[in-house]
């Protein structure tokens, strides 16, 4: 551990995974034999921008010879339905080009509305934490995808369960974004989420 505190005080990585010191930064995380988890509500078979990107990640992690692995939800979005083969099932284990993807129960919501949107990112808060302790070994290296931002809440805990060290990564400024459009107007849950998203930023070795 020592070692890997040294390596992320390095000014490499201090820049964006996705900018070109990512071979750099991964050829070092393979001599020291690091294990890197994704932490994502969204990954395919899904289809969107976040599920491609992300899995354009682990691929390339997986082939710079990084032991990477995933823990992700049901495949649901975009019809919001569970895919086929998933239905009913609090976990999956599969491997898609050879990464190994565990998924995690999800609640979907019934309507729009912000009640059922927060039933929908805390089961998977729940259902991701438990699985990250009772199916994933140790682990060196949390990559988390935000938005939800909330999925925070798991990446900190098994963080510490896990003593490993946190990449926090904001494909949208969240609640900035959902404040500015009127999507999000409650005071105190405002408050819960700026706090939150100060405190990832505090305790993750990279922000990207």
């Amino acid at each position: 551990m020592l070692i890997l505190n040294k390596l992320f005080s390095y000014p490499s990585f201090k820049v964006s995974f996705y900018k070109f010191r990512l071979v750099y930064s991964c050829k070092i995380l393979h001599q020291l034999n690091l294990k890197l988890l994704i932490l994502t509500q969204y990954f395919p078979p899904e289809v969107g921008a976040p599920q491609n990107r992300l899995f354009e990640l682990a691929f390339r992690l997986k082939s710079l010879g990084v032991d990477v692995s995933v823990l992700t939800a049901m495949p649901n979005y975009p019809q919001m339905k569970i895919h086929e083969g998933y239905e009913n099932k609090k976990y999956v284990y599969k491997e898609i080009e050879g990464i190994p993807v565990h998924r995690a129960s999800i609640y979907l919501p019934k309507n729009k509305s912000i009640i059922q949107r927060l039933l929908n990112y805390f089961s998977f808060v729940y259902s991701s934490a438990k699985i990250g302790i009772h199916k994933i070994g140790e682990v060196d290296v949390i990559i988390c995808e935000s938005p939800p931002l909330f999925l925070g809440y798991s990446a900190l805990y098994l963080k510490r369960k896990k003593n490993a060290k946190l990449i926090f990564n904001v494909s949208d400024l969240w609640p900035e974004s959902a404040e500015k459009l009127g999507v999000v107007t409650n005071k105190w849950m405002l408050k819960l989420a700026y706090r939150l998203e100060k405190k990832l930023y505090h305790k993750s070795i990279l922000v990207t």
